[in-house]
């Protein structure tokens, strides 16, 4: 039987950084939505809130831009090689190039009809106070959340609708960044492991996964020309300590 694991990721740049932070809201929006609860129903509005808020730069459409140009970059220096699935490459560059194109068509801020929504700004103005989205202070929002649950869940689904585009880049990002590497075994003797990286080369996540069921999880650092990883054994009722076991695990280094 094959053992569960945990996958630990470690970006190393700022575009990856901010696509696996939305990638947890996008997934973390979807699981409440789906949700007919009224409680449910708060955690998806409060979590489009946080996506909101996440995307509320103005330099987010050129980091993401140049990302996909990057990867389109090294995408296309495998058209030489001899055994490459062209058509599967094609589609891959087709999808980018797709990318940068709605990119270049949003005009303002990521998601701006969002954010001039009304109903949307006098929650997002509260949200962040404890208690600041309670009956009392948006007597409107209480209104609302007294909704049939079909009719909450269209209306969240209509401003999650927002990010469809920014999703399809996201996912496009992390798709290709996570198979940009190979997972290769590895052993950390005492709870410790260490690799030198080659500087030259543009990593761009640490992926490291452990077995579910051993109770340990890996604290990642990651210099230019160091990789190091201390295990240590959960405890949250003490201070974390390494672990001295010697730990199997398997090592990804995503890079383009």
């Amino acid at each position: 039987m094959t053992r569960e694991t945990i996958i630990y990721e470690q970006p190393l740049n700022e575009h990856i950084r901010f696509c696996l932070r939305l990638e947890h809201l996008f997934t973390q929006a979807k699981y409440y939505i789906a949700s007919q609860d009224i409680w449910n129903t708060r955690t998806a509005l409060a979590t489009i809130i946080e996506i909101l808020e996440a995307v509320d730069r103005s330099d987010i459409k050129s980091k993401l831009t140049n990302a996909l140009r990057i990867q389109s970059t090294r995408l296309e220096q495998l058209q030489r090689l001899p055994n490459i699935d062209k058509d599967k490459l094609n589609n891959i560059l087709n999808e980018l190039n797709q990318s940068i194109v709605i990119l270049h068509g949003i005009e303002g801020k990521l998601c701006q009809e969002l954010r001039e929504d009304e109903f949307i700004t006098a929650i997002r103005q509260r949200n962040n106070t404890p208690g600041g989205t309670c009956n009392f202070a948006i007597p409107a929002y209480c209104l609302w959340l007294q909704k049939p649950a079909v009719e909450r869940q269209k209306m969240l689904n209509t401003w999650f609708g927002s990010f469809d585009r920014l999703q399809i880049i996201v996912t496009l990002l992390i798709q290709l960044t996570r198979e940009g590497g190979s997972s290769i075994p590895q052993l950390a003797n005492n709870g410790f492991y260490q690799e030198a990286l080659t500087p030259n080369i543009a990593y761009q996540m640490i992926r490291v996964a452990i077995p579910k069921d051993i109770n340990i999880y890996p604290e990642i650092s990651v210099g230019r020309h160091r990789l190091s990883i201390h295990f240590y054994k959960l405890d949250i009722n003490g201070s974390a300590k390494q672990t001295k076991n010697d730990i199997n695990f398997e090592l990804t280094c995503c890079k383009i």
